[in-house]
């Protein structure tokens, strides 16, 4: 590290574009692990009062598991890095997708030094419409407002009266209900699959977005899993390495039911024709 560089405190898992910007930028990256604990993925709060020192400009915050931290854990951030002086970038995607209920807290107006993003593909299932935001203090939006001019001056028209109609107040409660419903639907169909298969996954099961994050139990990287089954079988998911850590596999429940149903059996399919996914001893 850099005498004078600059650390970012990167909560894991994550989307890792966050961690390519920050070392693009001369800066250090400081991982903080979620935890598989007590059946569901816990922050680490002793690894985050270690990591978080006087040197920490940045705390960065997403939750890709489809867990949803706690009052506790939210505090825990907020204290560490207000300790020392340090911004939170919380990106709070997934917050509204909590399929068995309320929204889970948010970090937004813990403290002074706080910008939450969020946009439309999670909860509100519109992804191709690439519309999302900061909410921040006017001084920081107003500094903000410069870097977006640059990079994109202004949105695809057509999407942001999209946009705007999903937002809106007589429509908003009904994308949420129709996100909501479907993962009502499709969390059960994928926990009932993972428990017919405990030899090969542990289960953690999640509170939030179309997502399930199961750990392998064979050794088989993940990576070299995914590719092998996609090329055999024509299923795609997403290795962990990906979030940055090993170990793990995405399956995302968010399609039409008869196609998730059809992908778990060619999945049961790939792990049964094979002796290479024992479970490790």
């Amino acid at each position: 590290m850099q005498p004078n560089a600059e650390v970012v405190v990167v909560v894991l898992p994550n989307y890792l574009q966050i961690l390519g910007a920050a070392r693009a930028l001369g800066g250090y990256v400081s991982p903080v692990y979620l935890v598989p604990q007590q059946g569901r993925w816990a922050l680490d709060l002793d690894q985050l009062r270690r990591a978080i020192t006087s040197r920490t400009a940045l705390v960065a915050v997403n939750n890709p598991t489809g867990a949803v931290l706690t009052e506790g854990e939210i505090g825990a951030i907020r204290d560490n890095a207000a300790r020392v002086g340090a911004w939170i970038l919380a990106d709070e995607v997934y917050r509204g997708a909590e399929w068995d209920g309320e929204a889970g807290p948010s970090l937004w107006g813990q403290c002074d030094r706080v910008l939450v993003t969020s946009g439309l593909s999670k909860a509100y299932g519109l992804p191709g419409l690439r519309v999302g935001w900061i909410v921040a203090s006017s001084t920081k939006i107003a500094e903000l407002w410069s870097y977006k001019d640059y990079t994109s001056i202004s949105p695809n028209p057509v999407a942001d009266r999209l946009a705007r109609q999903a937002l809106s107040p007589e429509r908003l409660g009904q994308i949420v209900e129709r996100t909501k419903g479907i993962l009502r639907s499709q969390h059960p169909l994928v926990s009932a699959w993972l428990a017919r298969h405990t030899d090969f996954f542990e289960a953690f099961p999640p509170r939030a977005g179309a997502i399930v994050f199961p750990r392998r139990r064979f050794e088989m990287n993940s990576t070299a899993f995914v590719e092998q089954l996609r090329d055999e079988k024509n299923v795609l998911l997403v290795p962990r390495e990906h979030f940055g850590l090993d170990r793990f596999l995405r399956i995302g429940v968010g399609i039409e039911r008869e196609l998730l149903e059809a992908g778990l059996e060619l999945v049961s399919e790939f792990l049964s024709s094979s002796t290479t996914f024992a479970p490790a001893a």
